[in-house]
């Protein structure tokens, strides 16, 4: 999406792909766009700084267990999560396989990239030693990351995401998701039904 344009009583929404621009028309327009509906909202003409729905980026990574010990430990294990560190501390993440892996840490970076940073590995280590004690440095293993949309930036209180019908700033039928994260994505349905409702009050 490069473009969106107020026109009467709906949007033109302008994209590019692989074969050039082309336009359509929406009525109703709903910004669930992840990592960049910052950006989308902004294509929109929202001042996302005075909003407050400028993102920041923040990276979660994985380590897997090896030697043997992903199999020592079948259900989820958390720490006591230390305030405004934008995460609920690393603790075991079991896969559909019930492989235990250790994550996600919470650092907040500037680009999105989701290589892991092997460096993090003493992090991890020294996180979960206090409860998982048979767990030595040399079984982890980098794995995987992710990155969260967060409205709160490094060191700021918890914010929690928006849904919100834009309709007060002059942009009936737009309708903003913005800074959804992990329990968004969890109560995914019951979100969607929650848009539904907004929509039909605006059609």
């Amino acid at each position: 999406m490069i473009g969106i344009e107020k026109v009467v009583d709906a949007y033109k929404v302008t994209v590019e792909d692989s074969s050039g621009n082309s336009s359509f028309l929406t009525r109703v327009l709903i910004n669930c766009a992840g990592l960049h509906c910052d950006e989308v909202a902004e294509l929109a003409g929202i001042d996302v700084a005075r909003a407050g729905y400028r993102l920041h980026y923040c990276k979660g990574e994985y380590f897997s267990v090896g030697s043997g010990k992903n199999t020592l430990v079948r259900r989820l294990i958390y720490p006591v999560p230390a305030p405004r560190t934008g995460g609920l501390g690393i603790h075991t993440v079991m896969d559909i396989e019930g492989r235990m892996r250790l994550g996600p840490n919470a650092r907040y970076v500037d680009e999105i990239d989701y290589k892991v940073d092997e460096s993090q590995q003493g992090l991890f280590y020294n996180s979960v030693k206090p409860f998982l004690p048979f767990v030595e440095y040399e079984d982890l293993a980098p794995e995987m990351a992710g990155i969260r949309p967060k409205l709160q930036g490094p060191g700021e209180d918890f914010r929690d995401f928006v849904i919100e019908h834009e309709q007060d700033r002059g942009l009936p039928g737009l309708i903003n998701l913005i800074g959804i994260e992990s329990p968004g994505l969890t109560g995914a349905p019951a979100i969607a039904e929650y848009v539904a409702g907004m929509i039909r009050e605006t059609l």
